[in-house]
């Protein structure tokens, strides 16, 4: 290993080379810059195509396995050559970079196995199936899969396994993060271990019994991130439908819309206020009566049935938005019931109407088209470029992850936290401050992701995205709405107590099976870190959320981008 100083990266050894062609073959081995630059694009906030698009360290090179095996003896090439590596599936966001100017990028597109086992409710897929390919096979046996809010893009098997894999449709396909069944993981040190009903060589139908049930030993409290190994399958979990087949779409991108299926209705229920849409809530999921439901925010519902920016700014002005878009009633819920059955559906459509009904709600007018046009949209979880269109930059925060007691307490704080930027003259995207997406989680919890807007090619504006994005841990470290759930990597360790012991269990793991921290993230816990400081470090939290503090970090993001 050498460092080339022209480049200000990193090498690969003749020695280490020869041995990557000879496990590969050297059609799957390359260090070319030109290849290498792919793997290299910052994606992260603040980012935007020109000089400094791409991030400061660059894999060394960059390597394609096809199987478990092969991924095991590249990560012992690396252990005995001292390099680190980070895993790639489906490079989503900027997470599959590689974080230490020593690593190899091991990408997984090769390794796209999938398989539908619709007897059991399940599929056996490999890092590269994409949600939207396992959906699209999934439909063909009435089943479907939970997509995460990332969109269909991602990988499956990586939310399942390494993030927290939270999407919209959670009601009634929980999260991916509970749907991962049995599993096989290549560890830091290149030892290949299954997990459940795998190790027992009886198929991938379960994550304990016939076999370890470790997922949450593995997962940690938000997953590993790429720094705990690599997973290379999994077993995970299908849910039924009630329409069989490839599902109709009419229209033109971007109004792609799609009729519903018999015994299905999209309705859009509108409540006085948040404590009345709260107290809805627990009768709806008491009752289990809805299939999907989903709280968008207003300006959002708008860049989703408008075609273009320009269309959702002139229907704003001249105040002929659909009402589901119109400021004024944000406190709702986007409902679909999907029933087997005739009687089934006129039970849950007459069960729905009545529990809205008497928490004081109403529901939306909506033309035929709209409601193919929100469904297109909810059934494939196709939002998030729709989100996007509105500035071009966003991201997320908040991410509670509790009772829907605090549904109103998480709205009013992520109004409070972009109020003054979203206003005429602000430095975020110009609308109104309500940008938080909540749903329900298998009828029992809730999730609450507050969007953030900026324009990624003003310096300022990026700085106010980094602003609010930090400035939202600051006010739940001072004045918690729940659990926080968006607690990525040290993170986790700066908030604490508040989130039990999952970081020190996390680094006991990651130092059990990683002493080398070989699998290098920033997305994980702080490796090796002394007890003294990881009891300390929850007391600097004033600091790092004071307003001086805010303001550098801002400043730095806004000029660099992260």
């Amino acid at each position: 290993m050498a460092r080339n100083n022209a480049k200000h990266r990193m090498v690969l050894s003749p020695q280490a080379r020869t041995e990557l062609e000879t496990i590969l073959g050297a059609r799957y081995v390359t260090d070319d810059p030109a290849l290498l630059s792919g793997y290299a694009w910052n994606t992260g906030v603040g980012k935007i195509p020109g000089g400094d698009k791409f991030v400061p360290i660059w894999p060394i090179a960059v390597v394609l396995p096809a199987t478990t095996e092969e991924v095991a003896a590249v990560i012992k090439c690396c252990k005995r050559h001292g390099l680190s590596f980070r895993p790639h599936s489906t490079g989503y966001g900027s997470m599959g970079c590689v974080t230490s100017p020593d690593s190899i990028c091991i990408d997984l597109r090769r390794m796209n196995h999938l398989e539908i086992l619709p007897e059991d409710r399940m599929a056996v897929i490999g890092p590269y199936a994409t949600a939207n390919q396992l959906q699209a096979e999934a439909r063909k046996h009435g089943l479907t899969c939970h997509v995460v809010g990332a969109g269909p893009a991602h990988s499956p098997l990586a939310s399942a396994t390494s993030l927290i894999g939270v999407g919209i449709t959670s009601q009634f396909t929980s999260a991916n993060m509970r749907n991962m069944l049995a599993w096989e993981w290549v560890t830091p040190e290149g030892e290949i271990i299954r997990g459940g009903s795998a190790a027992s060589g009886m198929g991938w139908y379960a994550s304990d019994g016939p076999g370890p049930g470790t997922r949450g030993l593995l997962r940690g409290f938000f997953g590993g991130g790429g720094g705990i190994g690599v997973f290379t399958r999994i077993g995970i979990k299908l849910f039924p439908i009630n329409h069989q087949g490839k599902m109709e779409t009419l229209g033109q991108v971007p109004q792609l819309r799609s009729p519903l299926p018999p015994n299905t209705a999209l309705l859009h229920a509108i409540f006085p206020g948040y404590d009345a849409q709260r107290s809805a809530t627990f009768d709806l999921l008491q009752d289990d009566v809805c299939t999907v439901l989903l709280r968008m925010p207003p300006n959002h519902v708008g860049w989703t049935l408008t075609e273009s920016n320009a269309e959702f700014v002139r229907r704003t002005r001249d105040g002929t938005l659909p009402e589901p878009a119109r400021p004024e009633n944000g406190a709702s819920w986007t409902i679909l019931i999907a029933s087997r059955s005739a009687a089934e559906h006129q039970w849950r459509h007459d069960t729905v109407r009545e529990i809205v009904a008497r928490h004081g709600g109403r529901f939306a007018t909506m033309t035929p088209e709209e409601e193919g046009v929100l469904y297109h949209n909810l059934a494939t979880s196709q939002y998030v470029p729709r989100v996007l269109r509105a500035s071009g930059g966003i991201t997320t925060s908040f991410g509670v992850l509790d009772s829907f007691h605090f549904l109103p307490k998480a709205v009013e704080m992520g109004e409070m936290m972009l109020a003054k930027d979203t206003a005429p003259g602000g430095d975020l995207c110009e609308g109104n401050p309500d940008e938080q997406w909540i749903w329900p989680h298998e009828g029992r919890y809730m999730w609450a992701e507050n969007i953030i807007h900026f324009d990624a090619t003003n310096e300022a504006s990026r700085a106010a995205g980094a602003r609010a994005l930090i400035g939202h841990f600051a006010a739940q470290w001072k004045d918690p709405v729940g659990m926080t759930g968006l607690l990525v990597g040290p993170i986790q360790d700066v908030t604490g107590p508040r989130i039990g012991k999952a970081p020190a269990f996390a680094r006991k793991v990651k130092t059990y099976f990683d002493k080398d921290d070989r699998s290098k993230t920033k997305e994980y816990v702080i490796p090796n870190m002394p007890p003294v400081v990881e009891k300390i470090l929850p007391a600097f939290r004033p600091v790092f959320s004071s307003a001086p503090v805010l303001h550098i970090l801002s400043k730095m993001v806004g000029k660099n981008g992260t």
